[in-house]
C-alpha cells in the first residue's frame, strides 16, 4: 500500500526534516521562493529494503511492516545512497540506532512543538482514511467508467464507499490548524454529496456488482415525443453525472495541492495531479483530460449554479438547468 502521509508526517516532524546521519542533520527542505515551491531534497530510506533483494533486505518483515514508521529513516540523498551501497557496514541495528540519536539530538537540541506535530499526524491520519475510501491512487480506473461508453456504471462498493466516505468527512472533529484544507475537504463533501445524489437517481443495478445509468428512454410504449422526452432526460443525466465527476477530480486536485502547501510538501509529486479519461467520443477516440481549478475563486457552489456554469469550466460535457433534480431537496 505504500508509506501513508501519517507516516510520512511522523517521520519529517520527528526527524525535524533533518538527515538523521550522525553529525549530518542537513536540512531537508528548502524554503519556497517568491517564484519557486519548496524543494524536498531528502528520502524517506527504509532500514530493511521494501524489495527483498534490496539492501537489508532479508527480513521476516512483512512488505506492509517495512512501510511503517519503525521501518524507515530520514536521510539526504548523499547519506541515502551512501547507506544503501554499504549495506553490510550501514546494518538494520546501526541504522536503527542511528535513527535513535537523532530523535534524541533533536529532541535536546530543537525546540519541536509536540503538540503542532501532533495536530498535524490527526490531519495526516484523515487523508489517509480519504486516500483510501476515494481509491486516490486509483483514481482514474474507477473514474473511466463513469466518463465512458455514454452510460456512466460503476462498481456498488464503490457507491458504498464514497457514501461512508461523505460521513467521514462530515463528521472530522477539524483541528483549526489549516483553515485552507479543512475548506478544501468541505467542498470535496459537498461536490461528492450532490454526485451521489444525481447518480443515484437513475441508478440500474446490472448483477451484483454494478450499477449503471439507466436508459429510461426504453421503458414503456414507444411515442415519438415521449421516446425524445426521455431520451433528452438520459442524455442529461449522462452529461451531468460526467461534469459531477470533473468537479469532483477538480476538488480532489485542490485537496492535495493544499496538503502540499500546508502539510507534507513532496505529497504526491511523483504521481503528479490526478487526470481521467473518457470515450470513446465521436471520432471514437479516447482522452485524456487534466482537470483543475483555473483559481481558488473557482469553486463548487451547490448543484443549481454548477448546472448553470459548468459550460465556463476548463471541460464539461453538458449544459442548463432541469428543475427535476430540485424537487423535495429543498435547494
Amino acid at each position: 500500500m505504500g508509506i501513508s502521509a501519517k507516516t510520512r508526517k511522523m517521520l519529517w516532524g520527528r526527524s525535524a526534516s533533518r538527515c538523521a546521519y550522525t553529525d549530518c542533520r542537513w536540512e531537508l527542505v528548502e524554503d519556497e521562493t517568491l517564484t519557486d515551491d519548496p524543494s524536498v531534497v531528502g528520502d524517506e530510506a527504509h532500514i530493511v529494503a521494501k524489495d527483498p533483494n534490496g539492501p537489508r533486505g532479508n527480513s521476516t518483515l512483512s512488505s506492509d511492516e517495512r512501510d511503517k514508521y519503525s521501518n524507515l529513516i530520514l536521510l539526504c540523498k548523499i547519506h541515502h545512497k551512501l547507506v544503501d551501497d554499504q549495506f553490510i557496514e550501514y546494518s538494520v541495528e546501526t541504522l536503527e540506532k542511528m535513527k535513535k540519536d537523532h530523535l534524541e539530538w533533536v529532541s535536546k537540541n530543537l525546540d519541536v512543538n509536540i503538540e503542532a506535530l501532533r495536530i498535524d499526524e490527526q490531519y495526516a491520519s484523515y487523508i489517509d482514511k480519504w486516500m483510501e475510501l476515494c481509491e486516490l491512487n486509483e483514481w482514474r480506473a474507477w473514474t473511466s467508467f463513469l466518463l465512458s461508453s455514454g452510460q456512466p456504471s460503476t462498481r456498488k462498493d464503490k457507491i458504498e464507499s464514497l457514501g461512508i466516505l461523505n460521513e467521514y468527512i462530515l463528521s472530522r472533529v477539524w483541528p483549526g490548524k489549516y483553515p485552507a484544507l479543512e475548506k478544501a475537504f468541505s467542498d470535496f463533501r459537498y461536490v461528492l454529496n450532490d454526485f451521489l445524489k444525481v447518480f443515484m437517481k437513475y441508478a440500474q443495478e446490472v448483477g451484483k456488482d454494478t450499477y449503471t445509468t439507466e436508459k429510461i428512454y426504453k421503458n414503456g410504449a414507444y411515442e415519438e415525443e415521449r421516446h425524445r422526452e426521455l431520451l433528452e432526460r438520459f442524455e442529461y443525466q449522462v452529461d451531468l453525472v460526467e461534469d459531477l465527476v470533473l468537479e469532483l477530480t477538480r476538488s480532489a486536485n485542490r485537496i492535495c495541492d493544499k496538503i502540499r502547501r500546508h502539510l507534507i510538501p513532496h505529497f504526491r509529486l511523483n504521481e503528479g495531479i490526478l487526470i481521467v479519461t473518457s470515450g470513446p467520443h465521436m471520432d471514437l477516440t479516447w482522452k485524456t483530460h487534466r482537470i483543475l481549478y483555473r483559481s481558488d475563486d473557482e469553486k463548487y457552489t451547490g448543484l443549481r449554479k454548477f448546472m448553470d456554469i459548468r459550460s465556463t469550466r476548463d471541460l464539461n460535457f453538458g449544459s442548463g438547468v432541469r428543475e427535476e433534480y430540485f424537487i423535495n431537496t429543498g435547494e
